[in-house]
């Protein structure tokens, strides 16, 4: 795969890249947290949805320029790389509208522009107390009474369920022990009554509420679901898949930003113990981009994209080597929530660090997932 670009791809991408700088030129204040402030981050992603940046490679009016997926991938680095504010309901445009747009029926493709510019908000209930990276197992049941579905059941770690007006819930219409093939995915109002939610506390600085929803005898209606019956496992392996690339960029980025800190505290006072380590670090940061585009290549060449699962695991793990070795060249200071860029310094790079390795699918699951449809090995 050639690693440049076409003219045309260069001249969108540079197109991107100067769109981002006016846009932060304009909106980003001294005043204001553009990790926290939402408003700042709502009012980005209506701008980008509207100006075609959203995601680069849907069609034009839709929150997209129609850009092939390799100009896309470098843009989501640019946009990365020049810290364009995280979306504030990411899985809207991250994960459901890719549902809607491949599974949605016409009355439900009617949410898409809401969902992706943010107007309103989604949560995506797919984790539960015991089945929290393996979906699979999954215990909330979907009921059919007559024309309708009947759900009880509980999620867990769901993300803005507190604010969201709809969810995607995955469920078991299946008899149980079904497994995967017994999942199936309806659009379910959170005012439905015998929906509750609570939120849980947790530490850090970014502002995405993680909740707790019980589900008591919910009746939706028979179109509420989504895609075929019992074919949710497909539907979330659709809409999930969509992700993947911003997922290896994100943890990419942070790698850098805290080489970058280790670099210019090295500088002030060289410690030569540590040379060994930045060196693997940087090595291991060009490994994630060059393993990250042979991923690609096999996607534009139809073939079975290994690379990206590879990554979950290697770049997240990577993220956590890079703040630890942060942490220890700076000492003390690093407990300190001080700015680093615009983020929340090391010990919040710390904290992000260890989460990602376990949001989306913990690592012992990766590596099982690795081991078992990558490398063919047989199953305990």
């Amino acid at each position: 795969m050639n690693l440049r670009l076409s003219k045309t791809g260069e001249e969108t991408r540079q197109a991107a890249v100067e769109w981002l700088e006016e846009w932060l030129r304009q909106n980003l204040r001294p005043e204001l947290d553009p990790r926290t402030d939402l408003d700042f981050r709502a009012a980005y992603q209506r701008d980008a949805y509207d100006a075609g940046w959203l995601v680069p490679s849907w069609p034009v009016g839709e929150g997209g320029r129609g850009v092939d997926e390799e100009t896309e991938l470098w843009i989501k680095l640019d946009f990365a790389r020049r810290e364009a504010p995280k979306l504030p309901n990411v899985q809207g445009p991250g994960v459901i509208a890719q549902a809607l747009i491949g599974f949605g029926t016409p009355a439900q493709r009617k949410l898409l522009r809401d969902v992706a510019r943010g107007d309103v908000w989604w949560c995506l209930g797919m984790s539960e107390p015991d089945a929290g990276s393996d979906l699979a197992s999954l215990r909330t049941r979907a009921k059919a009474v007559g024309d309708a579905f009947a759900i009880d059941g509980q999620k867990v770690w769901t993300s803005h369920a507190d604010t969201a007006k709809y969810c995607l819930l995955f469920a078991r219409t299946g008899e149980p022990g079904s497994g995967h093939r017994g999942i199936s995915a309806f659009v379910v109002p959170m005012d439905t009554p015998g929906i509750t939610v609570r939120p849980i506390e947790k530490i850090g600085v970014e502002d995405e509420v993680f909740c707790e929803v019980f589900f008591d005898d919910v009746s939706v209606p028979a179109d509420a679901l989504i895609g075929e019956l019992e074919g949710g496992w497909k539907l979330a392996m659709a809409s999930l898949g969509h992700e993947r690339d911003m997922v290896w960029i994100m943890n990419l980025v942070e790698i850098e930003a805290a080489l970058r800190t280790i670099v210019e505290e090295l500088r002030g006072a060289p410690h030569h113990e540590f040379e060994i380590e930045v060196a693997s670090l940087r090595a291991d940061a060009d490994s994630i981009w060059l393993t990250g585009l042979r991923g690609l290549a096999r996607r534009l060449e139809r073939k079975p994209d290994h690379e990206t699962t590879l990554l979950k695991v290697f770049s997240t793990e990577t993220a956590q080597r890079a703040f630890l070795l942060a942490a220890r060249v700076c000492g003390p200071d690093a407990a300190l929530f001080r700015e680093h860029g615009h983020g929340g310094g090391i010990a919040a790079g710390e904290l992000e660090a260890l989460g990602a390795t376990i949001y989306g699918g913990t690592s012992e699951v990766q590596r099982n997932i690795i081991g078992e449809r990558v490398m063919g090995l047989p199953r305990r």
